[in-house]
């Protein structure tokens, strides 16, 4: 297996079907046949499923395609980076609800201090942020617990609560705890739902009406605002609601705290930018990693 290969399979996947691949790759469709098939035997198993109009990828295949997104991506990167090695990048992963540190004035004054520093940012999940840092897609992540930390080390805020929000007719500040809300449709994010389920049905004794789940804090706040419905965010994500005609209260429940995180490599030594960036945070009550 080699990289080619690799290129060859992506754009198959990319393409739908072996002869649109063959004309993007300017080759004739039996060698890259023939390639797919070497790749099939020499992994032991099918990758795709060969259609009449296009191609279909097995659950091996949807791995294989995964990661050979992350190989190109990352001899992509490693031919930038011999280019322009006497430039200075600092690639970041940032969750949706951690998004708002990156706005900080610390940060923007360190941005606009350093004008031949390169930033490059990727947005996503936990998950995809650590999968990132993994596939050294990222030098540093924006994370917030809870995750695996089997083969990172990270650098923990305090913890913080969640917040509801929502129209100034319903939220109110004595409405602190989430069961104050038991009777209103909620918005939550994917990864908080089970968290915010389980503690409502076995601490709380009420059955949460979970109407909408988002993967991105930003859809949470937008369908708060036109729907009028209550949504449960990171108190971290509350800039994000600004210009918005939402009111927000702190919720009391701690079993619903949570912590961002500056996750890296575990066995990785990090630039002296990286750690420069992760200093600006430390008024924060950062804790040391682990």
């Amino acid at each position: 297996m080699d990289i080619k290969q690799m290129l060859y399979f992506k754009t198959i996947v990319d393409e739908g079907t072996i002869s649109k691949a063959a004309i993007k790759l300017h080759m004739a469709q039996p060698p890259l046949s023939m390639q797919l098939k070497s790749l099939e035997e020499e992994l032991g198993t099918g990758l795709l499923i060969r259609g009449r109009r296009h191609v279909t990828l097995t659950s091996a295949g949807r791995l294989f395609y995964r990661r050979a997104c992350q190989m190109l991506a990352l001899e992509e990167l490693t031919l930038h980076e011999m280019k322009n090695v006497s430039k200075e990048t600092l690639r970041i992963g940032v969750t949706s609800s951690n998004s708002p540190l990156l706005h900080e004035n610390a940060v923007i004054n360190y941005i606009k201090d350093n004008p031949t520093l390169h930033l490059r940012i990727k947005e996503g999940t936990t998950r995809e942020i650590i999968d990132n840092l993994l596939a050294h897609d990222i030098d540093i992540g924006f994370i917030r617990t809870p995750f695996d930390g089997l083969n990172i080390k990270a650098y923990f805020f305090e913890k913080e609560p969640m917040v509801a929000i929502g129209p100034q007719e319903i939220i109110d500040e004595k409405k602190n705890h989430l069961i104050d809300y038991k009777d209103y449709p909620l918005i939550v994010h994917r990864r908080y739902h089970s968290v915010i389920t389980e503690y409502a049905i076995n601490t709380l004794s009420f059955n949460p009406n979970i109407h909408i789940q988002a993967d991105d804090c930003r859809t949470s706040i937008f369908w708060s605002h036109v729907l009028s419905q209550i949504a449960i965010i990171p108190k971290t994500a509350l800039p994000l609601i600004e210009n918005m005609n939402l009111k927000a209260v702190e919720l009391e429940d701690e079993a619903l705290y949570t912590a961002v995180s500056i996750a890296m490599r575990k066995d990785d030594e990090i630039s002296q930018r990286a750690k420069e960036f992760i200093r600006l945070f430390g008024t924060q009550g950062l804790k040391s990693p682990h």
